[in-house]
């Protein structure tokens, strides 16, 4: 397991992120990275907070381009033979076809699923001085990156487990198409009525084993979520297959 340093206060998270942000002058950096040389603690520390860093700035880009108008100038050309129109009316034709085929068609298991799962997007990632929840939050970097399977490497180490734990390695592996693995570890959370996340370990179960074609596992679980309106949908489509 990786060793961060035990502390870290205001003044080394300033030298830190100076260093990442290049706001070091010459001689400053030189000393700085002979200390880091001769403290892999602090090494292993800058790795953190430059992984960090680039999350967050990962997913401002993300939120800033999710806003933008897409471009509408698109040339407009006219249509000046008979054969065009004729062409652009079986185009119209066509699409129609294609809107009534999707509506008159059954879902199939895959394409419910699709419909109905929207990965969990974990948590915050905070600062902390405890070097067992570094590893926790050093996964949870790697999850929100999309990098699952480091995710689940890392908290896998982990010695203490818990049900928040046991709830995203299971996340990490149904976000990585491995519904097993999945169920494995959603299950026990999914049963502990005293857990915070037994509702969602719940909703994604159900979505793990109808990934596994296991349709009778899926609505037991559904059915266990009666207040929530996205489970009764989900079961209903489910018995219309």
């Amino acid at each position: 397991m990786a060793k961060y340093k035990n502390d870290i206060d205001k003044e080394l998270f300033e030298r830190i992120e100076a260093y990442i942000r290049d706001r070091m002058d010459a001689d400053t950096r030189v000393a700085f990275e002979k200390e880091m040389r001769l403290d892999e603690s602090l090494n292993r520390e800058v790795m953190l907070q430059r992984r960090l860093m680039a999350s967050v700035e990962v997913f401002a880009f993300n939120e800033n381009e999710a806003g933008k108008q897409p471009a509408t100038a698109i040339p407009v050309r006219r249509i000046g033979s008979r054969l065009s129109y004729v062409a652009a009316a079986a185009a119209v034709v066509l699409i129609v076809l294609l809107i009534w085929f999707n509506r008159t068609s059954k879902p199939s298991i895959e394409s419910l699923y699709a419909d109905h799962f929207t990965a969990d997007a974990g948590l915050p990632v905070v600062m902390s001085s405890v070097d067992e929840n570094y590893a926790f939050y050093d996964g949870m970097v790697s999850y929100k990156e999309g990098d699952y399977s480091g995710a689940i490497s890392r908290w896998r180490e982990i010695d203490n487990t818990s049900d928040t734990l046991s709830y995203y390695i299971g996340m990490a592996y149904l976000n990585s198409n491995n519904a097993a693995a999945s169920i494995e570890y959603l299950s026990p959370v999914a049963e502990n009525g005293g857990s915070a996340w037994q509702q969602k370990a719940i909703w994604y179960l159900a979505l793990a084993h109808l990934k596994e074609n296991n349709t009778t596992a899926a609505i037991g679980w559904l059915n266990r979520l009666q207040d929530y309106e996205q489970a009764k949908r989900l079961k209903k489509d489910i018995e219309n297959l």
